[in-house]
Order: structure tokens, then C-alpha cells, then sequence
């Protein structure tokens, strides 16, 4: 038939594309070298490994898997890496880099040298003052501390000096005159003559050299009295064994007021009167024109 003609001849344009035998096996697969470090850090970038480095499996038996550690994605037991992550599946531990071994600078020498001479210097040290005593259990500690010196310093409490006379410039009276000063009686004081305190001073001798540490001025204790005299304010001290002058205040008040006196040995105590607190009136009374002082009292030490 016409047709049947036309089917065979469309056959035979594909007869010279047919096979004339079976085709030849594939090649093996060649093995995958290890991963490179390039590699595993794309791998841990974008949690997928190059094509290159994924094995195919051509063996018709499955391989067995082994969990990534990581990501728990399962992986070929031949596989060092995770093929999702690049984790490494191994978990035997990683070999550790021997410690460094330790050099000591010359520095560091220096160092252990110095602080073994100060531990050398700090037990002699404690050796001598454990076994340098003096047999009395006491410790030497150096001259310094020598008890021997040109001056004998008093240890004593001050006594009360006593001078044997005194003097003024002026008395107002011999009631009034300046024994009154060192009677230690209250109910008597010195006057001066009228002078409102002007150019007045006092002189106080002592029978043996003495060592005066201080002085103490008493104004006139009852108030009455106290105010309508004139009472001493700028004063200027002198003893025979000091160069300098001793120079000071006194305050407007009849409480005792001591003055520190840096004497060693002197026979005699000048006191000078600079200024003076004015008298005033007391209720229709007037003020006094006289300087007054009730007592002096010295303290110190006899050299005798």
C-alpha cells in the first residue's frame, strides 16, 4: 500500500543513527581530594561545600552515615566534613601545641637578683635587733636615740618660783607698791603712779639662777576694780640669758592668763608695758587713772 511505502522509506532515514553494539561502561569515579581551607571557610560562610568536594556514591549499597555535631545533618561515615555546614565530624580531640618552654629575660634576672639582696638585708637586719640588745632585753636602735646629751632635760613637773624682790616704775602708794605682786595675797595689788599705764614696768630679781618655762599674770579679780583701772595689753618680757625679747597680748579680762617663757638660767624678769585697755566707769563712779595688776606667778625649775 501506498502508505505502508511511505512509513518504510521515513524508517530508513534513522537506520544509520541506530547503535550497532551496547554502549561502554562509565569510568570510575575519581577519589575527591580532602577539602582545602578555602573550602571549609566557604562551607562555615554559606553552610554549603563546592560541587568539587561533594562525593557521589556509585556503590549500590548505601554508606553509612554519621551526624554532624553541629548541625545534626547526616553525612557519609568517609566524610571529615559536614557537607551542609563544613563543621568537622571528628570528635577526637584536636592534637595540643606543646607549652612554650620559659626564658627568663635579663631583665627578669635582675629582678630576682635585687629582691634577693633585700630579703638578705631585711633578715640581717632582724638579726641584729633580735641578738644586738644591750642584755636588758632593750634594743639598740642607733645614736640617735643615745640617752647622753651636753643638756640635761628635766623630767619633772615645774615648780612655783618665788622671786626675792621686785620693782616698778612707779607706785601709787606704799600700799599699793609692787610686793604686792608676789605676797600671793588677793586682797593687795600694785598701782602705778597716775601714769595710765604710760612707760610702766616691772622687775623681778630671783636669789639663785633659774629655769622659767612660764609666766602667769593675774588682773584684779573684782570686777568693780577691774574696770575702772587700766589693765595691761601689749607687753615685752626680758631675761638676762635670752638675746631676743618675748612680746604679746594680753586679753581684757580678769581670768589668769599664763605667757610660756623659753628661759634656761637667769637671775632676773623685766616686763615692759606697751599698750594698755582703757578704765571705764561703773554706774556713776569714774574710771581710775592707774594701771593695776594683782599678782605675777612663775613657774619653772631651780638649777641648784
Amino acid at each position: 500500500m501506498n502508505g505502508d511505502d511511505r512509513n518504510d522509506q521515513f524508517d530508513d532515514l534513522f537506520e544509520p543513527f541506530e547503535l550497532s553494539h551496547d554502549p561502554a561502561p562509565a569510568p570510575p569515579a575519581a577519589p575527591q581530594a580532602p577539602p582545602t581551607a578555602q573550602d571549609v571557610q566557604h562551607a562555615a560562610t554559606t553552610g554549603e561545600m563546592p560541587i568539587s568536594q561533594q562525593h557521589v556514591t556509585t556503590s549500590g549499597q548505601p554508606a553509612e552515615s554519621v551526624a554532624c555535631p553541629s548541625c545534626g545533618a547526616a553525612n557519609p561515615g568517609y566524610n571529615q566534613y559536614c557537607e551542609r555546614c563544613g563543621s568537622r565530624l571528628s570528635t577526637d580531640p584536636m592534637p595540643i601545641a606543646p607549652a612554650p618552654s620559659s626564658r627568663s629575660s635579663a631583665g627578669g634576672r635582675a629582678l630576682g637578683v635585687l629582691a634577693a639582696v633585700v630579703l638578705v638585708v631585711a633578715l640581717v637586719a632582724l638579726m641584729m635587733n633580735i641578738f644586738g640588745g644591750d642584755g636588758n632585753g632593750e634594743t639598740v636602735v642607733g645614736p640617735e636615740t643615745s640617752t647622753s646629751s651636753t643638756t640635761s632635760l628635766p623630767v619633772s613637773p615645774p615648780v612655783q618660783l618665788i622671786p626675792s624682790s621686785v620693782t616698778a616704775s612707779s607706785s601709787y602708794s606704799d600700799r599699793f607698791g609692787p610686793e604686792n605682786l608676789i605676797d600671793g595675797n588677793p586682797e593687795t595689788r600694785w598701782n602705778d603712779d597716775q601714769n595710765r599705764g604710760v612707760d610702766a614696768w616691772l622687775e623681778f630679781t630671783f636669789s639663785e639662777p633659774v629655769q622659767i618655762t612660764e609666766m602667769v599674770f593675774q588682773n584684779v579679780q573684782d570686777d568693780e576694780a577691774f574696770k575702772r583701772n587700766y589693765k595691761i595689753q601689749g607687753y615685752q618680757i626680758e631675761v638676762n640669758d635670752l638675746n631676743v625679747p618675748i612680746t604679746g597680748r594680753l586679753q581684757n579680762s580678769n581670768e589668769p592668763q599664763r605667757v610660756p617663757i623659753a628661759s634656761l638660767e637667769t637671775f632676773t624678769l623685766r616686763v615692759n608695758v606697751t599698750t594698755t585697755h582703757v578704765a571705764e566707769p561703773v554706774g556713776q563712779q569714774a574710771p581710775f587713772t592707774e594701771l593695776a595688776l594683782e599678782d605675777v606667778f612663775f613657774y619653772g625649775y631651780t638649777n641648784s
